[in-house]
Formats: structure tokens, C-alpha cells, sequence
């Protein structure tokens, strides 16, 4: 599935770190987590690969509405999947209300980067034969299987009050020379607030193990692990080595560290380090 900031490719390589952290406190600490969490759950780029955890409890929240409502009915195999979206079913798409499933359908899987509703994806295309729609359908038919105990909700992470839960955290980065702006509705974007965000984790380490993928973080988090990988909305083999700016000589703004934090006051962090 086409989602901007997604982890679609890097779940593969994040999902054995988590599991062994889960493993490592439950078999250290004597006591049982009750379950997993992601509070930006977005395309379950990781979420897929972690739903065959020791547990009965699995909650994927994300505060976009139409992104919960299609993975509600991708579960319980009611959603109608399209064959085709002309750029006229994309603009008509735009005005469906909200929480509407074929709106998320479309508004990430037919756009340009997985952007919602940035631009119509087949523009974009310079000829090339891609079905965006097929390969949509096959991403969430593919995630089907993964995600019948999984329980979707719709709320900000403010509005969480997790316990006893391994956490796993995606938030929307904070990139300090192109921030990527994240988009739930049509015509505006998002205002994320890093530091606010950074807080709750701190308050919610205190019942929970928290783990959050992000470049930076601030002093008192902990980094326990990193991968180089190439960061971008758009793959492209012409551009995907090249610098960002005229002037520079390197790749080094697509070329990021990803990284997983924890907070250093973390109940569990001696479980771990």
C-alpha cells in the first residue's frame, strides 16, 4: 500500500528488533505484557508483521478516519474493491463524506507518493505501465489474513490511555530542512507538535515500553538500533543517488538513518540495555 512516510519496505527489518525487545522483557521481567499497540498505525508497514506476537491484544489507531474505516472493512471482507479509478473517479473520490473506505482506497493508492489526495498518481507515470489499482487491491488483500484479531480505532494519540502495553510509535518526523507534511483532509494539512509528542511518551514509559522510530530524538531517549535506508516519496533510479540541491555533492538528505528510541526512564529499560 502507497502511504507517504509508510513502512512498507522497512517493516521487514524493524519487526525482528521488536520482537526480540517483546521477548526480552516478558522473559526478563517475569511479567507478562498485556499487548500491542501502534498509535499511528498508517499503512501497518509494521503492524503486519508483528500480529503474530504472543498475545491476544492488538490495537492499530491512527487518527486519519478514512484510512480506519477501509482497514475496518478490508477485516471483516466487506470492503468492494474497484477494477479501475479514472482521474474523474479520483476528483469525484475528494468529495465523498467522511469516514468513507473507497475515499482512503483512493486518496492513498491512487496518488502520487501514497500523499492523500495529492495529485493523480498516472500523471506521474512518464508512460510507464503500472495498475496502481491492482496493486492496491493485492496490498490489502495480502494484509487480510494478518489482521483478523486486530482491533482498529480512530482517535488522537492524546486520547489514548494505554497500560502494561508494548508500544510502538511511527509519528510523523521531524525533518528539520523539507518536513513532510501529513495530510487527512483534502485541503489542508496537519500541524504536528514534536515536543508534545515527545512528553506523552515520556508519561506513557512510566506503565508501558514505549519504541519510537524517528532520526533524532531528544537527550534523555536512548538509541537502541539503526539502519541506513533511502527516504523518499518518489522512487526513482534517476534520482535516488542524486543531491538534493544543485550545489551539493552528496545524497546525504534521501539517504537517512532510521532509528528506534526508548526513553531512558523506561520501567523496562534495564530489561534491555
Amino acid at each position: 500500500m502507497k502511504y507517504l512516510g509508510g513502512k512498507q519496505r522497512l517493516g521487514k527489518h524493524l519487526s525482528p528488533v521488536l520482537k526480540e525487545l517483546w521477548n526480552d522483557i516478558n522473559e526478563k521481567s517475569g511479567k507478562q505484557l498485556d499487548g500491542y499497540l501502534e498509535p499511528f498505525c498508517g499503512s501497518l508497514g509494521v503492524f503486519r508483521n508483528m500480529t503474530d506476537l504472543n498475545t491476544q491484544i492488538f490495537i492499530a489507531n491512527d487518527y486519519h478516519p478514512d484510512l480506519i474505516q477501509m482497514w475496518n472493512e478490508v477485516k471483516n471482507g466487506t470492503f468492494i474493491y474497484p477494477e479501475s479509478v479514472s482521474e474523474e473517479e479520483y476528483l469525484s473520490a475528494k468529495k465523498l463524506q467522511s469516514p468513507n473506505a473507497l475515499k482512503s482506497f483512493i486518496g492513498f493508492g491512487m496518488s502520487f507518493g501514497g500523499r492523500f489526495f495529492g495529485a493523480f498518481a498516472h500523471k506521474y507515470t512518464n508512460e510507464k505501465k503500472e495498475d496502481f489499482c491492482k496493486e492496491m487491491t493485492n496490498s490489502l488483500k495480502r494484509a487480510t489474513p494478518l489482521i483478523k484479531n486486530v482491533e482498529f480505532t480512530n482517535k488522537s494519540y492524546l486520547d489514548l490511555k494505554p497500560n502494561n502495553m508494548f508500544i510502538y510509535c511511527d509519528p510523523p518526523y521531524k525533518c528539520s530542512k523539507f518536513p513532510i507534511k501529513y495530510r487527512r483532509d483534502v485541503k489542508k494539512y496537519d500541524v504536528f507538535d514534536n515536543d508534545l509528542f515527545w512528553e506523552t511518551v515520556r508519561k506513557w514509559s512510566l506503565t508501558n515500553f514505549v519504541v519510537v522510530s524517528e532520526m533524532d530524538a531528544p537527550a534523555d531517549f536512548i538509541e537502541i538500533w539503526n539502519l541506513d535506508r533511502y527516504r523518499s516519496a518518489a522512487q526513482s533510479k534517476k534520482t535516488r543517488f542524486k543531491p538534493d540541491m544543485p550545489n551539493e555533492t552528496s545524497s546525504s538528505e534521501t539517504n537517512k538513518t532510521e532509528k528506534l528510541f526508548v526513553y531512558k526512564n523506561s520501567t523496562y529499560i534495564h530489561f534491555i540495555i
